[in-house]
């Protein structure tokens, strides 16, 4: 039964191998080498995001970046969303919302948004311990889908700052008289 088990299990990893499937990753080091964090007052997911951007090969400074990074007005909200026939909450909303703004060097916005995620769970009230661990867990997808989003938009505006980099360098040069 074991030696089963394992066959099984070494199967789907050669499947998975032999497909091509790769974690995700972002490839931000293009045009970003740099890259400063401000996070207002409360805001915590400046943790999150940092801790991404180091993943993907882009060094955190204090000092002068390539792009700074300002998160503000980060909201965690919970509510009801559905109750039973007797006024109790059956389902609720967990949502976190986060002001993000992305600087070039010179300090001109290159991108201002509320990025907004929301997560909808039922609550077992049969098992506290399960709803707060499910809880926990909502929080930490709505916390990765707001990173993801972030890295998301930092890789494109990479990119593009990349292109714009290597179209000024094919710029013809006037000739020395």
């Amino acid at each position: 039964m074991i030696h089963t088990a394992r066959v099984v299990v070494l199967l789907g990893i050669l499947a998975t191998a032999a497909c091509g499937f790769q974690l995700r990753t972002w490839d931000l080091t293009t045009a970003f080498e740099t890259v400063r964090i401000d996070a207002a007052r409360g805001v915590d997911l400046h943790r999150d995001l940092g801790q991404a951007l180091r993943s993907a090969g882009v060094r955190l400074v204090t000092g002068d970046a390539d792009v700074v990074v300002e998160l503000g007005e980060q909201r965690n909200d919970r509510r009801s969303v559905s109750v039973t026939s007797d006024a109790r909450t059956d389902e609720y909303e967990l949502s976190m919302q986060v002001k993000f703004v992305v600087k070039d060097v010179e300090g001109n916005v290159l991108i201002e948004r509320v990025l907004r995620s929301e997560r909808v769970a039922r609550l077992d009230r049969n098992s506290l311990v399960g709803s707060s661990e499910a809880r926990k867990q909502l929080s930490e997808e709505t916390r990765s889908d707001l990173v993801g989003r972030m890295l998301r938009t930092l890789e494109v505006l990479s990119k593009q700052a990349a292109a714009d980099d290597a179209a000024m360098d094919t710029t013809p040069k006037p000739e020395a008289i």
